[in-house]
């Protein structure tokens, strides 16, 4: 009892108190995470853009030289002193010129690194932005030239991933060489390419910079699906194999072992190259997860708090129910009762529940003698009242009567039909020793109570029955059921003056119930008077009366259970229904009960 006491204590205390904590805090982590996915939807589009300007810078250099240098007559005198080893003035001015061309933005842009120019020569010779003119065999950086040969058939730009090392001592520097051939108008095959060199670890040192969450990842991977730059290596604690990520035009969640990420990309209109950002979700989870923990530390504080508070008042309780229950005990043993004002307890409520169940208790006695004897007077008033009325002292008593009436009046009269229809309703109440009679009996005996109302209420009333007499073959009802119904429409509906009213009696049998409605059509009742009949027939203390409405509805329940009753339905100047729903008595409970 105490276990059942404390939980529902515990709910008391921590059912308003954690219902609004757990409530603000989902809310607040809800809106929260809303409001980061907007955030970050807007931080990525900002990084993309400034992305694709600064990737732009590196083609418009491209596409500029790729413009200046692709003119048919620069091209052509390019090709004419790489194919000899002799230089005349004027082919020295036109490589200085050009090696100034190329000079400009390599020492503008800080990201690039060096910028080569090679035309279809026999003798390998290119131009290099700082070098000029030079052999590839006698220059530190060779290697460039084989990816020109494997993609002369290329026509846009074209990436390379590289390592050049100026000198044998230093270390190599990574580079990204972007590659354009240099095609002229007559012939379909490239005259030559433009090759610039540009510091990755620049770009992606610029990247890290643009990064706005911690451990995001942004990566550009060209239109042929190789990555060019990225921000964090492709190893170690935030290795993250990019080349495993779909190609999505809205922003999505993917796994990757056992990591998730917020993936946001934007594919540049000007290269087609593709850019990503892949943010773990751990790191934009950090102010709902903080939230997250609050709310829990909360709900954990109010829940020892509550349990706590539950706890005292639990034990409180027990020991008031413990003391309630000594008290109990030792008025069943007839010792002292226990004297509650000398409990150390402070709580007036207590003392005062106390004393009321001490003056119970005190008066329980003498109550229950006045309740004996109260019953004993009824019970002997019972028995003289039944030892007065003898059935066959009334029965033989009627008996004479109608043959006094007869022999006087010589032929049967109506005063003859009273008394025969009275001496059989005596004899079915009086004599029959079983409260449960079948239906049909029942029904039979209210024709005598019906006969004696029609002679006496002549022309007042119309009477109709309502019932299929195979339905309640079988079915037994309590003894004298109907006669108080139809009285009270009888007593009560009659009208002073005007047609008769018309009385109906519906039996009808239900699934397991039996339904019984007396309906009339008589001067029907107020609702002010319609509910205080409603409250008087379920009084319990209403034992005098043996007859009517009351005592019916409480035959009904003594029955047939406290659930089943009278239901009283009226409305003044249109009549009156009272009906009843009761289980239904088969033969073979009727003899079980008898």
């Amino acid at each position: 009892m105490s276990t059942r006491f404390f939980f529902k204590n515990l709910l008391l205390f921590l059912a308003p108190l954690l219902i609004p904590v757990v409530l603000l805090g989902g809310l607040s982590i809800y809106i929260t995470q809303q409001y980061i996915q907007g955030e970050i939807n807007r931080n990525n589009l900002v990084l993309f853009n400034q992305l694709d300007r600064n990737m732009e810078q590196i083609f418009s250099e491209m596409e500029s030289l790729s413009v200046g240098l692709g003119n048919l007559d620069v091209l052509f005198r390019m090709e004419e002193i790489l194919h000899t080893q002799t230089l005349t003035l004027e082919d020295i001015r036109l490589m200085k010129v050009i090696q100034n061309y190329l000079r400009a933005p390599a020492s503008v842009k800080p990201f690039i690194e060096s910028i080569y120019v090679y035309v279809n020569n026999s003798y390998n010779q290119f131009l290099d932005y700082n070098d000029g003119l030079i052999r590839l065999d006698d220059f530190h950086d060779s290697t460039w030239i084989n990816s020109y040969m494997q993609n002369r058939d290329l026509t846009g730009i074209w990436t390379e991933s590289r390592q050049i090392q100026h000198f044998s001592f230093e270390k190599p520097i990574s580079v990204t060489t972007l590659y354009k051939n240099m095609f002229s108008s007559a012939l379909n095959h490239p005259r030559g390419v433009i090759a610039i060199n540009v510091y990755t670890q620049y770009i992606e040192k610029l990247l890290d910079q643009m990064a706005t969450y911690p451990n995001q990842h942004i990566i550009v991977i060209d239109d042929n699906g190789r990555v060019i730059f990225r921000n964090h290596p492709d190893t170690g604690t935030n290795a993250l194999n990019s080349t495993l990520i779909p190609e999505k035009s809205k922003p999505f969640i993917w796994k990757n072992g056992n990591s998730t990420y917020f993936v946001s990309e934007q594919r540049s209109t000007v290269s087609g190259w593709r850019y990503l950002s892949v943010t773990p979700q751990s790191s934009l989870n950090q102010i709902p997860f903080k939230l997250s923990t609050f709310t829990a530390c909360i709900v954990l504080l109010s829940f020892v708090l509550g349990s706590a508070l539950a706890y005292l008042l639990t034990k409180r309780s027990a020991n008031q129910i413990r003391r309630i229950m000594t008290i109990l005990q030792q008025a069943e043993k007839g010792v002292p009762l226990y004297d509650a004002s000398a409990s150390v307890v402070k709580d007036e409520y207590s003392i005062i529940t106390e004393e009321i169940i001490k003056n119970f208790l005190e008066r329980h006695y003498l109550q229950v003698q006045l309740s004996e004897k109260k019953y004993k007077l009824q019970a002997a008033e019972l028995l003289a009242l039944q030892a007065q009325i003898n059935p066959h002292f009334l029965f033989n008593t009627l008996q004479t009567i109608y043959w006094k009436v007869l022999g006087l009046t010589v032929q049967p009269n109506e005063a003859n039909q009273m008394l025969e229809s009275l001496s059989g309703l005596l004899k079915y109440s009086l004599e029959t020793p079983h409260e449960i009679v079948s239906l049909d009996k029942e029904i039979h005996n209210m024709q005598n109570y019906l006969d004696i109302q029609q002679i006496r209420y002549k022309d007042k009333f119309e009477l109709y029955w309502q019932y299929e007499h195979e339905e309640l073959e079988g079915v037994g009802i309590v003894k004298l059921l109907l006669q108080p119904l139809i009285e009270n429409c009888i007593h009560h509906g009659l009208l002073a003056q005007g047609p008769p009213i018309q009385i109906k009696i519906k039996i009808s049998r239900l699934a397991s119930h039996l339904h019984i409605a007396v309906l009339d059509n008589g001067k029907g009742i107020s609702r002010a008077r319609l509910e205080e009949i409603r409250i008087l027939i379920n009084e319990e203390d209403n034992v005098y009366r043996h007859i009517g409405l009351s005592n019916t509805n409480k035959r009904i329940r003594l029955v047939y259970g406290k659930e089943n009753g009278l239901i009283i339905r009226s409305k003044l100047s249109w009549g009156t229904s009272v009906s009843m729903d009761i289980p239904l008595l088969s033969t073979e409970v009727m003899e079980r009960i008898q």
